[in-house]
């Protein structure tokens, strides 16, 4: 073959392979109210938990699992991203092993509905039907959260090899951030193939996680129909490098999601109705749950209380104020007593006095608190020292007509005490001894 032919023919082939690395595809998903998707969530967790122990950290072997299926309508739309959706899960559970104990947990039956709020403050989930446990509002909020989805595209044509800026709130939807520090995501075209654009996703965002320091390091890859205009799969890895926070450990873990998205066309019966649904929840609604597992007492609280431990003496809460440790509280079941009858402040002063590791200093306020439903609550407030750290101690004594009792003690650096004001009171209040109503 002559040069001239061997030119001409390669001429030819460049010529028609040409279009499919040159075409520009529409990079854009735009979300509109009333949109509904089905969405199926494949977690797999494994690494370690950096606990603190004698001066160093001790590391945890941690391996989780979890699935998600439901179906989601958005509401409202802010940023080009979904800002409220509703959400009912058909499956919603989590499977972890950490130190060797493992910890199951199902979304239950009638909290089934989710409505999900993104905010630049982060999400916040709440169910219609009322207060979520810890554990429940964990499942349907620690999970991959599609409607950083939109905001992970260019928003505008793209040809292979393209490349673009993940948006702000996107990263910060994508790695669960109540703030975002720093985004350093990137996009890239990889391949059009049998009508489905295909896209990466790689780089590092910085953010902040209940008071903690969170890096993510991404390398995710996705897959975008041009024909419906909508992101249809994603397989997200990530990296996951977490400081020490006032309500969780340290950890380096490596997690990846599996997700798959269906459009759908008509709203699922599931979610008839989800227009109606508050635009904004109530104080009731964002407030969590909780049953002592020997139903010695149960209450309903807000969820800027974290819960940190639990045995079968105590239970273990911490106050958080924009990720800011503020106090703690610590709730025992007292010993019960016959109907009308409470332990008198004399008895009760001296099982504080007794207290491990507390010294008393002044006493700030001691005596009775009005409360209701028949109750008694008694509070010595005093200064002191804690394991040689000054605090202020507020010890509650709470008893009901039955003779149950249950003690509450909030500690706080001396300087807190006016950012706790009366959220300690309100905890306090909010609590109900065994099978007794207020």
């Amino acid at each position: 073959m002559s040069p001239q032919r061997v030119v001409a023919a390669l001429i030819a082939v460049l010529t028609a392979v040409a279009p499919a690395f040159c075409q520009t595809v529409a990079l854009v998903e735009t979300p509109s109210t009333g949109d509904c998707s089905r969405c199926t969530l494949e977690l797999t967790v494994s690494g370690n938990l950096l606990v603190t122990q004698d001066g160093g950290q001790k590391p945890i072997k941690l391996e989780a699992r979890a699935r998600h299926l439901f179906v989601d309508r958005v509401l409202a739309v802010a940023d080009g991203l979904p800002s409220r959706s509703a959400r009912y899960y058909g499956e919603a559970t989590t499977s972890a092993v950490a130190g060797g104990e493992r910890s199951d947990h199902m979304l239950p039956a009638d909290r089934r509905l989710i409505v999900a709020c993104r905010s630049t403050e982060g999400l916040t989930c709440f169910s219609p039907a009322g207060p979520l446990t810890r554990d429940e509002l964990d499942l349907v909020s620690e999970h991959f959260d599609p409607q950083c989805l939109p905001g992970l595209l260019p928003g505008k044509g793209a040809s292979v090899g393209d490349t673009w800026a993940v948006s702000n709130p996107a990263a910060q939807a994508a790695g669960l951030f109540d703030g975002l520090i720093k985004n350093n995501l990137t996009g890239k075209l990889t391949a059009v193939q049998d009508g489905v654009a295909t896209f990466t996703i790689e780089g590092t965002a910085e953010g902040i996680e209940n008071g903690a320091k969170v890096v993510l390091t991404v390398a995710a890859t996705g897959k975008f129909d041009p024909e419906s205009k909508r992101v249809v799969a994603l397989d997200w890895k990530q990296t996951d490098d977490r400081q020490q926070g006032p309500v969780n450990p340290a950890s380096k873990i490596e997690a990846r999601v599996v997700l798959k998205r269906e459009w759908l066309a008509a709203e699922p019966k599931e979610l008839a109705g989800a227009a109606g649904l508050p635009s904004e929840p109530t104080a009731a609604l964002t407030h969590l749950r909780y049953t002592d597992p020997k139903d010695r007492y149960h209450f309903i609280y807000p969820r800027d209380w974290h819960i940190t431990g639990q045995t079968d003496v105590h239970l273990v809460l911490r106050l958080l104020d924009r990720g800011e440790f503020i106090a703690q509280a610590t709730v025992t079941g007292w010993n019960k007593l016959d109907p009308g009858r409470h332990a008198t402040p004399e008895e009760f002063k001296k099982a504080v006095g007794e207290s491990r590791g507390w010294v008393a200093g002044q006493v700030l306020g001691d005596g009775e608190i009005p409360t209701d439903g028949g109750r008694w609550l008694y509070r010595l407030t005093a200064e002191g020292l804690m394991d040689q750290t000054p605090v202020v101690q507020g010890f509650h004594l709470l008893a009901g007509p039955q003779g149950h009792q249950v003690v509450v003690t909030f500690a706080m650096k001396p300087e807190k005490v006016k950012r706790v004001g009366t959220r300690d009171l309100g905890l306090v209040n909010a609590i109900e001894l065994g099978g007794e109503k207020k």
